[in-house]
């Protein structure tokens, strides 16, 4: 007969493990079927007295003991102090992890089910990963892991609180005859936040040239990362050169207002200038340009406007991914878009 205080330890049975808690103990065992794991040392006795008693795995499952984990507590002691400096509530946390894997409650909503596996996982690894956590510094590994958990548990908060809206509700698109004209742009990040910003105001298309980043071609897979989706929807058409495209828009958009976003002497204050939509055919390309040489100076020369945003600070610009939302703002509000 096997003698020990597994009579309080809670077992629970998985389709691919086994955990046994033995809260008296503070010990969790991980295990595959019919053989546990221990993160802890403990004792057993075993009464070979008493011959008759089963020895079936059936009725008990084998124990092979792991190697101690000897850095547990100080990584939960670190983690929990750089989740308290963070404002995390440790105390909830763990009591949270520890009620997802020994009862049937699930998992905290508080925290959600991410940031409560990765703070067991940190404390409790598997035996394997023991040796390769030990090699890290643990306020390192502690800082780390409080930031992942800290950023979980307020993502699993935004999803589940009904008044946040996180995903793309089916719905028609308004669209307007605007349209933006990206001359030789260089980071696809860049591009991919003006595809969003294009979808977010309702462009009709967007022109891009040169080596400016694009769907289907040069830098696709980056600006994907920053698009989100928003290159699948917004029109886009690639020239070689930007005056192709300036040439392109003076014959298919030939009332269209043709302005560029750039410092100069003659730029206007965007608020300042009159943005047309008197007819279905009248409309505003915005000419963007490169983030360290702007549009280019022969091609400002063919436009109409050019349009600046006041800086109040000692930089000459703003990011031209940043800008391009400003003036197409301004636009639609002229063009009273705003419900």
């Amino acid at each position: 007969m096997i003698t020990t205080l597994i009579a309080t330890t809670l077992m629970i049975r998985c389709t691919s493990h086994v955990l046994a808690f033995a809260p008296h103990l503070n010990l969790v065992y991980r295990c595959q079927p019919r053989q546990f794991h221990f993160t802890s040392a403990c004792r057993w006795s075993h009464n070979s007295n008493d011959a008759g008693s089963p020895a079936s795995s059936d009725t008990l499952p084998s124990f092979k003991q792991s190697a101690p984990d000897d850095g547990r507590e100080q990584r939960k002691a670190a983690l929990h102090s750089r989740l308290q400096q963070l404002g995390v509530d440790v105390d909830a946390l763990s009591d949270a992890a520890f009620r997802s894997a020994a009862t049937t409650d699930g998992f905290d909503k508080r925290f959600g089910k991410s940031a409560i596996k990765a703070y067991r996982t940190y404390i409790d690894p598997r035996p394997s990963k023991i040796t390769v956590i030990s090699r890290e510094d643990v306020n390192v590994g502690a800082n780390r892991i409080a930031r992942q958990i800290d950023f979980l548990a307020k993502k699993h908060r935004s999803r589940e609180a009904d008044w946040v809206r996180h995903t793309d509700e089916p719905k028609d698109s308004q669209t307007f005859p605007l349209i933006l004209v990206l001359d030789n742009l260089r980071s696809a990040a860049n591009v991919g936040s003006i595809y969003r910003s294009a979808d977010a105001c309702g462009c009709l298309e967007i022109l891009t040239a040169g080596i400016t980043p694009h769907p289907n071609g040069n830098g696709e897979e980056k600006l994907s990362k920053s698009a989100l989706g928003a290159e699948r929807v917004v029109p886009s058409k690639h020239f070689e050169t930007t005056l192709q495209a300036l040439t392109y828009l003076r014959e298919e958009r030939p009332r269209f207002l043709l302005v560029g976003m750039e410092t100069t002497e003659r730029s206007k204050c965007y608020a300042n200038v009159k943005y047309p939509r008197d007819s279905e055919k009248a409309g505003v390309a915005l000419f963007l340009g490169n983030e360290v040489s702007g549009v280019d100076t022969d091609i400002m020369l063919l436009l109409d406007e050019v349009v600046e945003i006041p800086m109040f600070g000692k930089k000459n610009s703003l990011n031209v991914a940043a800008c391009a939302p400003v003036v197409m703002y301004e636009v639609l509000r002229q063009w009273e878009a705003f419900p």
